[in-house]
């Protein structure tokens, strides 16, 4: 056996991908059945026992070309007009053509004498499957399946066989002509020189002169067009016809199959080998009309393999053709991408070739390269396929279908949480996962939120609020920051009953119940277009006004999961990002919540309380702290206290003594039970303003106040804030 490197046949463009195909196919049908395919340092390797030399001998003296035909098609030489090339087939007395004119000669006793067209077309179509040699059958499974309601074409052959006028199988008869003999004999002129350029990438196609000819969807770089060459504003296509014929014979590994789906009452829906709804994201030049059908036709992901592959095996592998995730297949090119992840292909594959069938040239569709996604397992990429989280997804995802009547608001939120997806799927590095799931958790969040401000539109899709994500979000998607901790200590705030229901109810129009349903008109609902700041003080005053009116003694913020304390003070001194927070927030109150465990952040060192935000804070809540003989501890039966909005009405008040006002309040109120503030020498002074000044804009501290953190961390606050209990009488 020998390994045989093929330059000329490389994964992109398309055509060479498909060179590559086409070649080992030939090979292991009609010379070696042992032969195997790998690709490795970017290139196709050959293992058989055809060296260099005799591969090429195999291909000039023996290649039995594969019966190509499309009796379908306008172009395809059976109407009027462009013949020729297919007579000439049928008049040849080569041996090597005895498939082809048999088939040519089946096709002739079918076809109809116009061009079909409709119900006719399809007729022919079933005849065709039908009637014309098995030799064909292949190139037909390629070119089309025949489902229950309607016949579908696979995107890598255009709409069965030709793209716009240009007919694939008419192109095929006219490049095997200029390098297969159709009388034996020697090979026609040229033929060896384009094969030593098609396969090893020889410097010889210099030294003769390429056909000026078309090449389709399958080599962009090489259609021509202006600027395509040096010293000239426009050239025409350059076409290796060994190009042509090999790539061509490669689409025959590629077979459709009918999927059917939602059991045995539903339809069948066509389901082509690694083909999938294009999502324009993870290349440069994506734009939203590469979602549409005048855009995009489809995506296809090429798998690339390392280790030597027998025909069998590859056979198997496009047959499968497709990518798992979870219990159902791979949808759309996002999907895809974590089903990779997932390990949800083949074994052995260890990257796929991403092309897009995109609109390109004019209105003609061009394979452009969309660049590689390496088979990388990354565990975490299951948090993406959370059924609360794809089912939702594909409701936005099927509301956006309609571009022009879809406003852009909407499509931006489906782009962002694609793009967010992606970008986690299709990283080169290894590890670091919670940094990209906290992405995708944020773009979930302002998807959530702008849904959140169009009920209507939600009505009409049928979309319903987010709601059940799977617990594993917290410790998974944790980035390690004091944004995603705060976040998840304020999605995190349950309430107290019916009195006070939990955060979500104050950021939406939503009903929680035991499930998430739209509620238009709710009053709890405060949350607006403002910086985050601002609507986290709105939810505290809110939900500090329901407690009062339900005679709940403070106001609940006590969370499932709190956060440390320096990082509610982080957040106090400006040195968080509240954009992040406030995307995160909207996302992880799409959380499963009463399923999550308690649990409190670890120890840290005791961090600099500052005393105009201490005294409010420790009156927020009913007061839990112990008196020790020097210091305050924290206690597991909190004291029940006297609500006093007066305290936070004055942070809310906007005035400029709005933070003093407010801390003297709160110290009256710790006074009235037993506990003497800093500032005071004694109780007589007890009352007086302590004439506060603080750095902090009020708003902010009053945001704070909704920051869940601690329990014992109230300890840490009244021992900076309060005199010890020895000196309070």
């Amino acid at each position: 056996m020998t390994t045989v490197e093929l330059p000329g046949c490389t994964p992109e463009p398309l055509m060479g991908y498909l060179k590559a195909l086409g070649v080992f196919r030939l090979v292991a049908e009609q010379a070696d059945p042992s032969a195997a395919l790998a690709w490795t340092g970017g290139v196709a390797h050959l293992t058989s026992k055809l060296d260099r030399e005799g591969l090429s001998a195999f291909f000039l003296n023996d290649y039995r070309p594969t019966p190509i035909l499309a009796p379908w098609n306008g172009g395809s030489g059976f109407y009027e007009g462009g013949s020729g090339p297919l007579k000439a087939i049928e008049s040849s007395a080569a041996v090597r053509l005895n498939d082809y004119r048999d088939a040519i000669k089946r096709a002739r006793q079918i076809v109809p004498k116009a061009k079909p067209k409709d119900d006719d077309k399809n007729s022919l179509l079933v005849r065709c499957r039908a009637e014309l040699p098995d030799a064909v059958v292949p190139w037909l499974d390629v070119c089309f399946v025949l489902g229950e309601e309607r016949t579908s074409f696979f995107p890598l052959l255009g709409t069965g066989g030709n793209d716009g006028r240009l007919d694939f199988t008419n192109n095929f008869f006219q490049r095997l002509a200029d390098v297969v003999p159709f009388t034996d004999g020697q090979p026609r002129p040229d033929s060896g020189r384009f094969l030593q350029s098609a396969l090893f990438g020889d410097q010889a196609k210099e030294l003769v002169s390429l056909g000026d000819d078309a090449i389709g969807q399958f080599n962009p770089g090489g259609i021509g067009g202006a600027n395509a060459v040096q010293g000239r504003f426009e050239a025409g296509s350059r076409v290796n016809p060994w190009d042509f014929v090999l790539m061509v014979e490669g689409t025959l590994l590629f077979a459709g199959s009918v999927a059917r789906r939602m059991g045995s009452a539903g339809g069948g829906k066509a389901v082509f080998p690694f083909s999938v709804e294009s999502v324009a994201v993870g290349y440069g030049s994506a734009t939203a009309s590469e979602e549409t059908t005048d855009g995009s036709r489809a995506e296809l992901w090429l798998p690339l393999w390392g280790e030597p592959a027998g025909l069998a095996e590859i056979r198997h592998l496009f047959a499968e053709g497709r990518a798992q995730l979870g219990r159902r297949q791979a949808k759309n090119a996002v999907e895809f991408a974590l089903a990779v992840n997932l390990l949800g292909v083949s074994r052995g594959v260890t990257a796929f070739s991403r092309y897009g069938f995109l609109k390109r040239n004019g209105l003609a569709f061009l394979a452009a390269p969309l660049g590689r996604v390496p088979v990388t397992p990354r565990p975490y990429a299951r948090l993406l396929d959370d059924p609360p989280l794809t089912a939702w997804v594909d409701q936005l995802r099927r509301a956006c279908r309609e571009k022009d009547k879809t406003p852009a608001r909407y499509q931006t939120a489906l782009r962002q949480i694609d793009r967010a997806m992606f970008e986690f799927a299709n990283r080169s590095e290894v590890g670091n996962d919670a940094k990209y799931l906290t992405a995708v958790l944020a773009a979930v969040g302002r998807a959530e939120r702008t849904l959140a401000g169009g009920l209507a539109f939600c009505k009409e899709k049928y979309i319903r609020p987010l709601h059940g994500l799977s617990p594993q979000w917290l410790d998974q998607a944790d980035d390690g920051t004091a944004e995603f901790r705060l976040a998840a200590a304020v999605a995190g705030v349950r309430g107290e009953g019916d009195a006070v229901g939990p955060v979500r109810a104050y950021l939406e129009e939503v009903e929680v119940t035991k499930f998430v349903a739209w509620s238009p008109g709710s009053t709890s609902a405060v949350w607006s277009a403002r910086p985050v700041a601002v609507n986290l003080a709105a939810v505290f005053r809110r939900r500090q006004m329901e407690a009062f009116r339900a005679g709940v003694a403070g106001t609940p913020v006590a969370s499932a999961r709190p956060a440390p304390l320096a990082d509610v003070l982080a957040f106090l001194a400006g040195d968080t990002d509240d954009e992040k927070l406030g995307d995160l927030l909207w996302g992880l109150v799409c959380l499963d919540w009463p399923a999550v465990e308690n649990r409190q952040p670890e120890t840290a060192d005791a961090p600099v309380v500052p005393f105009e935000f201490g005294l409010p804070r420790l009156v927020v809540g009913p007061l839990g702290l112990v008196e020790g003989r020097t210091r305050w501890f924290f206690g597991d039966t909190p004291e029940p206290t006297t609500p006093d909005p007066d305290i936070f009405h004055a942070l809310a008040s906007g005035r400029p003594d709005a933070v003093g006002t407010a801390v003297d309040r709160a110290a009256r109120r710790l006074k009235s039970g037993g506990r003497l503030a800093h500032g005071y020498r004694n109780r007589r002074q007890a009352g007086k303003s302590l004439a506060v000044v603080s750095l902090f804009p009020a708003v902010s501290l009053h945001a704070a106040m909704l920051l869940p953190h601690r329990g014992d961390d109230q300890h840490t606050i009244a021992n900076t804030v309060l005199y010890p209990p020895e000196t309070q009488e």
